[in-house]
């Protein structure tokens, strides 16, 4: 009770800083997930350098019992939802770990249900938006209710529309309730590990080391990645740490972060506060005016759909300076989108980024990291950012310039006449698509370092080979003639190569806790060497696939 009432007088001493305010169970109070989100805000967000975290859970608590203790009375409960208002900027709901699965017609899902707007109503009256935090399956299903919950992925998608129920009966016109959807996370774990050949639910696996030994409340990892959901669906930021969370490998955030991401999607079936359509965005207004369009948030990473044919800008800065701060932009182009840009870039330090996964994003210069995983981005100049493929189709322009490119499916086009030139690394997979036909042997582009992966397919023809090349300590990808590469029968030392693939890679519960739990926080917590040869070829292996005589890299998964 101390803590609170600490918590309180702060608030009422100086402006709020970002506070969020956890109602749940065991689910919320295991690891402490509020201290995990604030630590990850203000690592994450320069504007919420200041952000803090409180709960109120105690084990097994459903949505009503949360109802019912503020309106008997409960000290805590009546201090935290009808006290001072303006302490909260987030109310986060977390039900019973079975209910919201339960079929609708079910008594103790309507009352759940029921309670969500009288505890949003309570947020509203604080200043503070909702989200319910969208818990998982556990890792083996429920044994309690076998015939509903035989599983982890049968009891997840339950569990899903049960929160999105919640949601749509507790919106109104003019007020959103949010999903953080931590389920669709562990969801996306458990995909991964399967489609390397893993079962999941085996020991040792990333998803298995997600619970605790109970298969049903989060061990750290799992914690870790409900906070990584919490604060990119809050803010829109993809989430940090300055410092792991206790019993998380700082190794091993990554891979999380990347699960974060992959569950928290803009312009899909849910909502968020930081995504909104390019023809409904109000662009702020304590920002450089000389930036152009300018897309970005200081708190929220504003996020410009492109869903439909917009007209052409000249430059658009995506992500700038707030009032001293960096701010956070992102454009996101998906099916039926069609945008046209001379200069796409951030302001300074800010983070910015490009999204593609459909649609068509044709830019002169690109100055900030670009995904794509579908649709098309043409690059006609330069491209200053990390250029990231795994689908759709990418066109570099004659002469253009980049830093890295790491494509891992899709395509890339490459001008035969006079191809990009990368500073760094380059690994290729999917397909090598010529922008033209060659007539002579010449080179389709360089970087510091050029891996090609096993599977790589080109367009060339069949009487064409690819070749790497070392020349004054860089590495170039060439086509050659096949009567220029020697003997046709493969080996290592080069060879002809038919129209194929590349044959490896090359380089040089239960929540039954017992007793109330309240607690806050209130303190800001190489390549290959020169040689005389003409560097590496590709050459014919066996298959007739193209196989790489430099050291071979494998491509590691982890479960």
């Amino acid at each position: 009770m101390l803590s609170f009432l600490l918590l309180s007088g702060v608030a009422l001493a100086q402006e709020a800083p970002p506070r969020v305010l956890h109602l749940g169970n065991s689910y919320t109070f295991y690891n402490d997930l509020q201290l995990r989100v604030a630590e990850s805000l203000r690592s994450t967000v320069p504007a919420m350098a200041d952000a803090e975290g409180a709960r109120l859970a105690a084990g097994g608590l459903r949505l009503p019992d949360h109802v019912e203790r503020v309106e008997t009375g409960n000290p805590q409960w009546v201090d935290a939802l009808t006290g001072e208002p303006g302490r909260w900027t987030w109310m986060v709901l977390q039900d019973q770990s079975q209910i919201p699965g339960f079929p609708e017609s079910e008594g103790v899902w309507q009352q759940s249900a029921d309670a969500v707007p009288v505890l949003d109503g309570y947020a509203v009256d604080q200043g503070a938006e909702t989200v319910l935090f969208m818990t998982w399956g556990r890792r083996d299903g429920d044994s309690s209710n076998p015939e509903m919950y035989p599983d982890f992925e049968a009891m997840n998608a339950r569990l899903d529309a049960g929160y999105r129920a919640y949601a749509t009966r507790g919106s109104t016109d003019d007020r959103t309730l949010w999903i953080a959807p931590v389920g669709r996370a562990f969801g996306a774990v458990y995909s991964r590990v399967a489609a390397a050949g893993g079962t999941p639910e085996d020991p040792g696996t990333d998803f298995y080391r997600l619970y605790d030994g109970d298969g049903s409340h989060p061990s750290p990892y799992g914690t870790a990645l409900s906070a990584a959901v919490l604060v990119r669906t809050l803010t829109g930021w993809s989430p940090d740490w300055d410092t792991a969370p206790p019993g998380v490998d700082a190794a091993e955030l990554d891979w999380l972060v990347a699960a974060a991401d992959a569950a928290v999607v803009p312009f899909d079936d849910l909502p968020y506060p930081w995504a909104v359509e390019l023809a409904d965005y109000t662009p702020a207004t304590d920002v450089d005016p000389g930036l152009g369009l300018v897309v970005s948030g200081e708190q929220l990473c504003m996020t410009v759909g492109i869903g439909e044919t917009v007209d052409p800008a000249d430059t658009v800065t995506v992500g700038a300076e707030h009032d001293g701060l960096a701010g956070c932009g992102r454009v996101w182009v998906r099916d039926g989108g069609s945008w046209t840009v001379d200069t796409l870039a951030a302001d300074g330090g800010a983070t910015g980024s490009v999204v593609v996964i459909g649609g068509d994003l044709n830019v002169d210069v690109l100055g900030v990291p670009a995904a794509l995983s579908g649709g098309a981005l043409t690059v006609a100049a330069s491209a200053a950012g990390a250029l990231t493929v795994s689908g759709g189709s990418l066109a570099m322009g004659a002469g253009t310039t980049g830093i890295t490119l790491d494509m891992t499916g899709g395509s890339l086009v490459v001008d035969v006449a006079d191809g990009p030139a990368f500073s760094e690394d380059v690994t290729l997979a999917g397909t090598l698509e010529a922008g033209g036909t060659p007539s002579e042997t010449l080179r389709l582009l360089s970087a510091g370092r050029i891996t090609l992966a096993h599977d790589l397919v080109h367009t060339l023809g069949e009487d064409w080979a690819l070749e790497v090349r070392t020349v004054d300590g860089v590495e170039q990808l060439w086509a050659v003639a096949a009567e220029e590469t020697g003997d046709d029968g493969g080996g290592d030392d080069g060879g002809a190569v038919g129209e194929g693939t590349a044959g490896g890679s090359t380089s040089g519960g239960d929540d039954s806790s017992e007793g109330d739990d309240v607690a806050t926080d209130d303190t800001p917590s190489g390549t290959s060497g020169d040689t005389d040869k003409s560097g590496c070829a590709v050459t014919a292996g066996a298959s007739g696939g193209l196989v790489l005589a430099l050291v071979a890299v494998a491509r590691r998964r982890r479960d």
